[in-house]
Order: C-alpha cells, then sequence, then structure tokens
C-alpha cells in the first residue's frame, strides 16, 4: 500500500518521505511499520491519488470532494474535514518536494479505512503519504498509444506489459446492453467527426482527468456527444483516447486488435494533449519520455 510498486522499482536508494497517518506527521517507513502492527486495512474504505507537476499537486479540491462523497454516502468518519485533509495533504507534499529529483514527480495518495473491529460511531485511520511517480513506465502510451480489448477477448500475455518497453494493454467494459462504459483504471473517449464521443456518464465513474478533458473541449469548442456507443462505433472512429490520473490522457492504437484512425495520437488527442500541458506550464509527454530512455535497457 504504503509505497507500493512504484517506489519499489529501480535500484537507487530512495528517500525515507514524510507522510501521515492518524493525526501524527513521521517518516513514511514508520509508517509502514504502525499499519502493519495495527492489522490496518484499506479494504472497505476509500482512497484517492493525485498526480504533481512540477511539483504542484493538480485537482486537490476535484479528488478529495469524490473522496468525501464516497465517505459521506457508506457514513465513515474521517474524523476531520475536507479542508483540514487539504491542510496536511499539503504539508505532506511540502515537506516532500525539496526530495524531488530532475524531472521527477510524486503520486499523492489518501487513504480513510475504518479500524477492522470499529464499532459504530469510531474514526476511521487515516493515511496520507506520497510516492515517486515513475513516469517511464507508462511513457511509450504517448508514441505507440494503448490497445483496449474488451473483456470477452481479454487475455493478456505474460510479460506483456514490461514497464517502460511497450504500451499498455487495458481492457474495455460493457454494460449488460452491450454498450461500453470505461477502461478499468481510466475513462475512455472516442472522436468521429470532429466531435468526441462520451459513454453515459450514469455507468461509469467520473474521473477527475476526464472532467478536465471536458473542461478543455468546451475552452475550444469542441462538441461533445453523451450516449449509448457499442464496440462498433469504435471500430469505425477517427480516434480515441482513455484518461487516467498518472498519464492524464493517451491515444488509443487498437480495440480488439483493429486499429483505430490513421495516426497515434490523432490530431484532437495531440490537440488536447498541447492544451493540457499548457495548462499546468509542463510539457509531461517529453518529460516521461525523457525518463523512460533514461532507464537502463
Amino acid at each position: 500500500m504504503v509505497g507500493g510498486d512504484e517506489q519499489a522499482k529501480g535500484t537507487e536508494k530512495r528517500p525515507d518521505l514524510t507522510a501521515f497517518i492518524n493525526g501524527r506527521f513521521m517518516p513514511q517507513s514508520q509508517v509502514i511499520e504502525e499499519m502493519k502492527q495495527s492489522n490496518f486495512q484499506s479494504s472497505g474504505g476509500f482512497y484517492d491519488h493525485e498526480r504533481t507537476f512540477g511539483g504542484r499537486v493538480f485537482r486537490l479540491k476535484d479528488h478529495l470532494n469524490r473522496l468525501y462523497n464516497g465517505l459521506d454516502f457508506t457514513k465513515i468518519d474521517a474524523g476531520m474535514t475536507i479542508t483540514e485533509m487539504t491542510d496536511i495533504t499539503t504539508q505532506v507534499l511540502e515537506a516532500n518536494v525539496p526530495l524531488l529529483g530532475q524531472g521527477e514527480e510524486f503520486l499523492v495518495t489518501q487513504i480513510v479505512s475504518p479500524s477492522p473491529n470499529a464499532s459504530p460511531g469510531d474514526k476511521a485511520n487515516v493515511v496520507i503519504y506520497c510516492q515517486f511517480l515513475e513516469t517511464g513506465h507508462y511513457a511509450l502510451n504517448y508514441t505507440h498509444g494503448v490497445k483496449v480489448v474488451t473483456p470477452v477477448t481479454y487475455g493478456m500475455p505474460a510479460g506483456a506489459q514490461e514497464p517502460g518497453r511497450a504500451p499498455m494493454t487495458m481492457p474495455l467494459m460493457m454494460n449488460g446492453e452491450g454498450n461500453i462504459t470505461e477502461c478499468q483504471g481510466g475513462n475512455f473517449m472516442f472522436v468521429q467527426d470532429g466531435r468526441i464521443k462520451l459513454p453515459d456518464r450514469r455507468h461509469v465513474l467520473p474521473g477527475v482527468s476526464m472532467k478536465t478533458v471536458l473542461e478543455i473541449a468546451e475552452i475550444l469548442k469542441i462538441p461533445v456527444d453523451e450516449g449509448d456507443y457499442s464496440p462498433y462505433d469504435v471500430y469505425t472512429a477517427d480516434e480515441a483516447f482513455v484518461t487516467s490520473t498518472r498519464f492524464c490522457m493517451a491515444p488509443v492504437a487498437s480495440l480488439n486488435g483493429l486499429r483505430i484512425g490513421s495516426a497515434i495520437p490523432g490530431p484532437m488527442t495531440k490537440g488536447l494533449l498541447s492544451a493540457w500541458m499548457e495548462m499546468v506550464e509542463l510539457d509531461f509527454v517529453q518529460q516521461a519520455l525523457d525518463r523512460s530512455s533514461s532507464q537502463p535497457r
């Protein structure tokens, strides 16, 4: 959980970051030990992630609003207001930003989880921490595109997603009527005749990155149609893309092995990416590609 795969990659020794657990700031290594000793469990609770651009957290308010909506719905008491969690997250990030190297970013995480033997009215465990975001892991998404497959065809060979060596393969889910909904770990959209096609949001988890794309589309005056779409609609699309917190948005190369569009990224995907990078004042595509090329082969 804390530290996770992101922090374990590479052979270099990472600095011990500052984290927060249940009212206390302490070295992240101590937080991990305390979680083990107290039988801390994330199952049954909620968590959210944000990434940084140039060490600045992106859309923290939107992510925490989504987190607290889930907590309110399930009656889980975080023991702090959303304003207090915002302040604590900012303090954790500010303590760790000086440890970022050239071209490095953080993935910032909040976890709110009830104790295994909690009684009604008990406050939940709260952990807030940073991980080094391994941007090189998904760099080829931008240049080669994500391979998307529907669940009935999904079967990823062993080693097909070796970090930094191949684009991702992501399953695209469908509802009971056979209409596409979202990818596992991201929202899916496609483009047809200059219009963005968005699966009905009643059947998906609306992501913050998806929201960002729709706001950029409004600024660029790109029309958006929301409705029910089948895989066939995607097969005949001009281009498609997936949105996710880590990589923001990435072009889709194919659906079930059938090529989508004639260019990767397509012109609209490329324009949306450019506008996003201008908004955050960082070429995060080149940042990921640079870090990928610096990894040992």
